[in-house]
């Protein structure tokens, strides 16, 4: 039983045989001329002579009775085998009536027959870009375009008047499938040059001929992400989940732009409903503890949620993401309240001092100063998780070892118990007097929620 992403393929297919056959339904088409036998003495392969027609076949505009019967009959001279005598005719044609397209067409053919494509190609361009239904011309232009190679301007040509000409059309459903994947092709090697604009030119045309193909889905992907549009990208991932709704890293890259455009939640549901899924899957579980802890931060006020995004947090910065994203930091008061004169005028004293005052950040007790403007250093924000944890725990956790938290361990103490508790990988990576980025912070305060249970 064909899918139906075949079936739609099918349709496509046979709908670029139909283009604008509705237009043309308040006549009837004319059957073409076959082209004159003696193309076979030029040499003209079988193959190559139906696209050599009359060069008034489809013209859409006026012509004077003697100069249709100068281009038949030059016609009829290419077609008899003398190239040369056609195309000396056409030229003198063009001199006398500049811009005649039949003439023009006339002469292309006659450089077609002599294989001088490119020269063809170039005396086409013009005539179609005037007239993009005219028959003769597009003919040619199509099978030009083919014998270079360039299978989407064929297949562009050949819908112009597939509705008009069944060689157009059956010649463009053969060499459809091919000519989309040239521009799939030619959008990837865009966006891998960074050319952003040819990119979406090629996109246009992928949309234009086959709007809603998978392939044309990934590419709107492809461009949006390219483009850090992100509103353009969940669309096209949403779209592209229409076909193939159980792909788990469709459905991971929509969460991941869920929370791009601000919709934390859905991000969260997302990785909900795969971890139920995959319950064993263990990148899946920290992937949602992440997204909770995102959609956590996009509830928080304004210049908290900036922090996420700070290469180097001071020690103000981190107390502040403390204060609202570790639970219990903001609830009770600390045993004996604690002077840090420096932040008196600080934003955010509040906060700071309720991290002082909770033992989690130290402060210098011989000038009472907390230094907010100063970076914070991954090891005291190691120590003020681990203290986090062993507050909540009501018992020193069990990854803190059987002597607790002391009021002033050591670096390498720090160091070994973050990796007992799981808030840093390995001791390499705890490097304690590296400054702390706002992704780093979050990273160690996810990690903390985990142990805590509190996602």
């Amino acid at each position: 039983m064909p899918s139906p992403l075949s079936s739609r393929r099918n349709t496509a297919a046979a709908l670029f045989i139909l283009i604008v056959v509705l237009t043309a339904c308040g006549g009837t088409t004319p059957e073409p001329k076959a082209p004159p036998s003696g193309f076979e003495r030029l040499g003209v392969p079988t193959e190559e002579r139906a696209f050599l027609v009359d060069p008034l076949e489809g013209y859409p505009l006026v012509v004077a009775a003697a100069l249709e019967a100068d281009v038949g009959g030059l016609y009829r001279t290419l077609g008899s085998g003398d190239q040369a005598a056609a195309a000396a005719g056409a030229a003198s044609l063009l001199a006398e009536n500049p811009g005649f397209h039949p003439a023009q067409v006339l002469l292309a053919q006659a450089r077609f027959v002599e294989r001088r494509y490119d020269a063809a190609r170039e005396m086409l361009t013009p005539v179609t870009a005037e007239l993009p239904t005219y028959t003769a011309a597009q003919l040619l232009v199509g099978r030009v375009a083919e014998i270079l190679g360039d299978l989407p301007a064929a297949y562009a040509a050949y819908g112009q008047i597939a509705a008009v000409s069944p060689l157009a059309a059956e010649s463009g459903v053969a060499m459809r499938p091919r000519a989309l994947e040239i521009l799939g092709n030619r959008l990837d090697e865009a966006l891998r040059r960074g050319r952003l604009d040819q990119a979406a030119a090629e996109l246009a045309r992928l949309e234009a001929w086959a709007p809603g193909e998978e392939a044309t889905l990934e590419g709107a992907w492809r461009v949006a992400a390219a483009g850090e549009d992100g509103q353009a990208a969940l669309a096209a991932v949403t779209a592209l989940l229409g076909v193939r709704p159980e792909d788990r890293e469709l459905l991971l890259r929509r969460s991941e732009l869920e929370f791009t455009v601000g919709h934390a939640r859905k991000g969260v549901e997302i990785l909900r409903r795969l971890t139920e899924r995959y319950p064993e899957d263990r990148d899946l579980v920290d992937r949602l503890e992440e997204g909770k802890l995102r959609l956590r931060v996009a509830l928080l006020p304004g210049e908290v949620q900036t922090l996420a995004e700070q290469p180097i947090l001071t020690r103000g910065d981190y107390a502040l993401l403390l204060y609202w994203l570790m639970p219990g930091v903001r609830s009770g008061r600390g045993a004996s309240p604690r002077i840090a004169t420096d932040i008196l005028e600080h934003p955010h004293r509040e906060a700071i001092a309720q991290v002082i005052n909770k033992r989690l950040m130290a402060v210098d007790e011989t000038v009472h100063r907390f230094s907010p403007e100063r970076p914070v250093t991954r090891v005291v924000a190691l120590e003020s998780l681990l203290r986090v944890l062993g507050e909540r725990a009501g018992e020193e956790p069990t990854c803190l070892g059987a002597a607790g938290l002391s009021p002033r361990p050591s670096q390498a103490w720090i160091c070994r118990a973050a990796v007992g508790c799981r808030l840093i990988e390995a001791e390499g990576d705890c490097l304690p007097q590296a400054p702390l980025s706002g992704a780093g912070a979050l990273e160690m305060m996810r990690r903390a929620l985990g142990q805590l249970g509190d996602g």
